[in-house]
């Protein structure tokens, strides 16, 4: 059954915007090139297949953790599932610019910014402007390495079965991804960080 968190976030009449529909497109053709039916690509996912067909009509949009999944599931990197960036090489991203998506499907998920995902590069780039009163508390484990800059702020990263990393303003830890991983807001000043994935080439 589908939940309020998976609900369809249209514009209010029902048409999706352009990167709800090319990020539903790619999904839906990834899936049949897969050859998974919805009930079993949601099944695989952990989500319901309303939440999956609403996806792939461009109707909602899938959180950070979810398009993560999706990815994993499909053998793809996540940037496969994003619009392509028109570049000559050149990147330049303006501050506003970039889709917003939440961390998880959770209600009071903190909200990130994709700044860039480029599968020729296989890299991808995103922000966080979050406060403690969002929730970040994601286990999240994935190919590549992480590097996470802290620019505002205090968080705690617990990597599992190892010690936890405290950052403040400035600091910067880089981890493999496949380590299971998740930040935690500390005090309640407001969080900026920069996430970067770098996997690795085939």
């Amino acid at each position: 059954m589908i939940t309020e968190t998976e609900a369809p976030d249209t514009n209010g009449d029902d048409r999706p915007d352009p990167i709800r529909a090319a990020v539903g497109a790619a999904v839906r053709e990834a899936r049949h090139r897969a050859g998974l039916s919805m009930r079993e690509f949601a099944a695989s996912c952990g989500v319901s297949q309303p939440f999956v067909s609403a996806i792939e009509r461009g109707l909602s949009t899938p959180s950070i953790a979810t398009l993560y999944r999706m990815a994993e599931v499909l053998e793809l990197d996540p940037a496969d599932l994003l619009p392509p960036h028109p570049t000559d090489g050149i990147e330049v991203i303006r501050a506003g610019d970039g889709p917003r998506v939440p961390s998880s499907d959770r209600p009071g998920s903190a909200i990130g910014r994709i700044l860039l995902t480029d599968t020729h590069r296989h890299l991808e780039i995103y922000e966080y402007v979050t406060n403690a009163g969002e929730d970040l508390d994601v286990w999240y484990e994935h190919p590549g390495d992480v590097i996470l800059h802290l620019i505002d702020g205090h968080l705690r990263v617990e990597l599992r079965d190892r010690p936890d990393v405290e950052l403040g303003p400035g600091d910067c830890v880089v981890h493999p991804g496949p380590i299971p991983h998740r930040w935690t807001v500390i005090g309640d000043d407001q969080v900026r960080l920069f996430l970067v994935v770098v996997r690795q080439r085939p």
